[in-house]
């Protein structure tokens, strides 16, 4: 929680806090599942006891909405103001009933009751964009998202609209099986929230600047990716799944690559066995002599191999500069002529540490 949102949080009268603190620690909305925001609300600072702001994510925006609690009757709901005037601007009680059931069965014994009047409201916000959407039927963007959800590979619930006087926007999941990329990392999701996110936005009238938006564990393992282009005259219903394929292919060939990785790190590690210092998931070290003469090679690959080699690095045993292990990082080689180019490295590398006592004067990956 940032400074200016603890004291936020701190001005709000103890009869609210729980609501807020709950939908700030908990409450994830909209496709990239981003926390919740707050702000306050210009006005005397006694009004900040009792009202605040919620910034929430949706489709490419963000909305505001102004939740205000009365101090005098704190067991009722709030009031809430819209960015948006034409949002629930005629709703009646039986339209709100149906559409925010926890607005009319509010509890305020429940902390996630506001939680979860906001997620009802968010569900009838995002109703009320495509019938925006939908008023126009003749239009390229209402067409798009009709011949969209009639890919059995997308739902409404994978779909965010949002209506401007100017242009549409989609915000779309993409259905990219990361299942099985923890196990390159081993880190989980407690370090990766929102692993499984991979999200393609689209604006209409012009649909070819599409953007591809990755969770920040997507986007460690993909790194930067091109989409391809999607032409005017092309359609949504034919870019998503061809999107979609391309991240799951770049996502099978780094399982692909991290199988292969795996298997030169075993055969390494059963050959030379009695030699094994330490190793894991990406990396060995084995303790050699040759001629009187010990060192450690390090063998690091990473999530790119095979098409960026393994960097290999001797260690010296006995010489140091600084306090730390002389060390060369020597070129690739082939795995052909593994062994007998290690050797020769070595009895360069032992010439240097005898010869040039201050040669690495540098800084140990």
């Amino acid at each position: 929680m940032t400074t200016e949102n603890y004291t936020l949080l701190n001005d709000i009268s103890p009869m609210f806090r729980p609501y807020v603190h709950n939908i700030y620690q908990d409450l994830k909305l909209g496709l990239c599942k981003t926390k919740v925001d707050l702000e306050r609300i210009g006005g005397s600072a006694n009004s900040a006891e009792s009202q605040f702001r919620l910034v929430l994510p949706y489709c490419s925006k963000k909305l505001k909405w102004d939740i205000i609690f009365d101090a005098s009757t704190p067991w009722f709901a709030p009031d809430f103001r819209f960015d948006d005037e034409s949002f629930l601007s005629n709703a009646d009680e039986e339209f709100l009933v149906t559409g925010v059931p926890s607005l009319a069965k509010w509890n305020s014994n429940n902390p996630q009751s506001l939680g979860e009047v906001i997620s009802e409201l968010v569900a009838m916000y995002k109703i009320h964009q495509v019938k925006k959407l939908n008023e126009d039927e003749n239009s390229r963007a209402s067409f798009e998202y009709g011949a969209l959800l009639g890919n059995e590979l997308i739902t409404e619930q994978d779909v965010e609209v949002w209506v401007g006087t100017h242009v549409v926007e989609f915000l779309i999941k993409l259905k990219v099986d990361t299942s099985r990329l923890p196990e390159l990392y081993n880190e989980g999701t407690v370090y990766n929230p929102g692993i499984d996110t991979a999200l393609l936005l689209v604006r209409y009238p012009n649909p070819t600047n599409a953007e591809l938006i990755l969770s920040p564990f997507l986007t460690k393992v993909l790194g930067n990716i091109s989409l391809p282009m999607m032409h005017q005259s092309g359609v949504l219903m034919d870019y998503v799944p061809m999107v979609t394929n391309m991240l799951n292919n770049k996502i099978q060939d780094l399982l692909n690559n991290d199988r292969l990785k795996r298997e030169l790190l075993a055969q390494l590690i059963v050959k030379y066995e009695g030699a094994i210092l330490e190793h894991d998931a990406n990396s060995a070290a084995f303790l050699f002599e040759m001629n009187d003469f010990y060192w450690i090679l390090q063998i690091d690959i990473s999530i790119q191999f095979p098409e960026k080699p393994p960097v290999l690095t001797l260690r010296s045993v006995y010489h140091c500069y600084k306090g730390k292990p002389k060390f060369k990082v020597l070129p690739g080689c082939s795995y052909n002529n593994f062994e007998l180019y290690i050797e020769q490295q070595v009895e360069i590398f032992k010439n240097d540490c005898t010869e040039s006592p201050y040669i690495f004067d540098s800084v140990d990956p």
